[in-house]
């Protein structure tokens, strides 16, 4: 199938059921790969090139200048902006148009009659229309094919479904290249950009018939995966804002970010973060959606961070198990307290990041930490630099581990018995099954080796860390 025409920015313009108006001009041929509503001063982390960019300014009533704002969509590499209008005679203002002309970036004004819905809708609809123009010219039985994006289930498991009834034989799609495994048939699909993918059919042996439909399904199998990627991609930008909004505080975006998903703003939330190179937020996300939790989840400064509306009164622990489960041993799960409202979620989300460093370190049996079930100086030790930990341990510890290993004894067991003892001398000696006296003499070459004194707080507060760091439970 040829390839199809881009959507380009005079596509939008053209269109007078639109209404937008050049303000600054430019390049009106450059092809727009999505639309995207933001009011984020510097959108550009969350931008993947081609956009045309829709804002009413929201960002400029909180002390934004205009140059920052239009500097971030270059940098994002944006089409154009699209600056909707909230009153009749209002017009675009001065500082923003001068920003556009200065950067040479197109500047569009959005009639108050038009919603910025509309343009999405537009656009999406204009992408429709001309993929499935391209779709039409293939031969009868791809027809079906078509109807299964649309009907139930929809999407790529429709298509399958189908295909798995016109072939009468099992297929899947698996990511990248694979090849043909024992008694499977793999052909490649090409989704567009650096998607690549294959689709998997049982039997080695295909008839023409079978291969006809097959070559008919790969150019809609790639352009399902594709939207149905770019529908993730741009899910997974609005919830990376949210998630930012959420922790810098910027409680008024936060609330109606969270209304658009469903959320209510001044409901109790819990919040999770979970670690692990290999975690994604789409996992995270599907993990909440399979145990039937609503929440939205997105990456963010090293962690995937979900925000959790649990019905009735679920627990922490149960959001903490809940993940634990589903995302398997690759993943580190913190969880934090139940809060109210976005201060709440913030609170919690703060709380869940402290856990899941605190996770791991411990590398607990249960896989996750709930922030409120944690000691305090856990906590404190899972912020701090692993050498420095390390560091402070080994030139107090040290010594005791050096003589204890060149003389046999057992200065460092002693030790943690007794700090864990509250430093009883008796109930120290019955569970080591030694004498008083020589639970004395083993304390005194600890101080002496050390040169803490046991019978200062500050020194035993340093000891008493220094072991928990040195454990592989902490």
């Amino acid at each position: 199938m040829e390839a199809l025409p881009p959507i380009t920015l005079g596509d939008f313009v053209e269109d007078e059921r639109l209404g937008l108006e050049v303000v600054v001009g430019g390049d009106l041929q450059r092809p727009v790969s999505w639309v995207h509503v933001t009011e984020l001063l510097d959108p550009a982390p969350y931008m993947g090139g081609g956009e045309l960019i829709l804002s009413a300014g929201i960002w400029s009533a909180r002390g934004g200048r205009g140059d920052v704002f239009v500097g971030g969509l270059v940098r994002g590499g944006a089409v154009a902006l699209g600056w909707g209008l909230l009153y009749e005679d209002e017009m675009v203002p001065e500082n923003v148009v001068r920003a556009c002309r200065s950067a040479g970036l197109p500047l569009l004004s959005v009639p108050v009659r038009t919603p910025f819905i509309a343009v999405e809708r537009w656009f999406f609809e204009r992408m429709q229309e001309r993929r499935e123009a391209g779709l039409r010219e293939m031969a009868a039985r791809s027809k079906r094919l078509i109807w299964a994006i649309s009907a139930l289930p929809g999407g790529l498991r429709g298509v399958l479904q189908e295909l798995r009834e016109m072939l009468g034989r099992e297929v899947r799609v698996e990511e990248g290249a694979e090849p043909g495994a024992d008694g499977w048939s793999s052909f490649p699909i090409d989704a567009g950009g650096s998607g690549r993918g294959s689709l998997l059919v049982e039997g080695p042996e295909l008839g023409a018939q079978d291969l006809a439909t097959i070559q008919q399904a790969l150019p809609l199998l790639g352009f399902v995966i594709s939207y149905e990627r770019e529908l993730r991609e741009a899910e997974l930008r609005l919830a990376g804002e949210l998630i930012e909004a959420v922790l810098s505080r910027r409680n008024r975006f936060a609330a109606g970010r969270l209304a658009a998903y469903g959320l209510d703003p001044e409901g109790i939330f819990v919040g999770a973060a979970v670690l692990g190179e290999s975690v994604r937020p789409e996992a995270t996300r599907r993990a909440l959606s399979t145990a039937g939790l609503r929440g939205v989840a997105a990456k963010w400064r090293g962690a995937v961070y979900a925000a959790v509306q649990p019905e009735d009164r679920l627990s922490p622990e149960t959001v903490g198990r809940t993940l634990c489960d589903r995302l398997g041993n690759g993943a580190t799960v913190g969880v934090g307290g139940r809060g109210a409202g976005v201060e709440g979620l913030r609170r919690s989300l703060i709380q869940a990041r402290q856990a899941a460093g605190l996770a791991r370190m411990r590398r607990p049996p249960a896989g996750y930490v709930a922030y409120e079930k944690a000691e305090s100086y856990a906590l404190l030790l899972a912020l701090q630099d692993e050498e420095v930990l390390s560091s402070f341990r080994d030139s107090l510890l040290g010594p005791l581990e050096e003589y204890d290993a060149s003389n046999g004894t057992a200065l460092l067991p002693t030790l943690r018995e007794f700090l864990a003892s509250g430093g009883r001398w008796q109930e120290t000696a019955r569970r080591l099954h030694i004498h008083v006296n020589t639970l004395r003499h083993r304390l005194a070459r600890c101080e002496e080796l050390t040169g803490r004194s046991l019978s200062r707080m500050d020194d035993r507060v340093d000891l008493y860390i220094a072991l928990q760091a040195g454990q592989d439970g902490v």
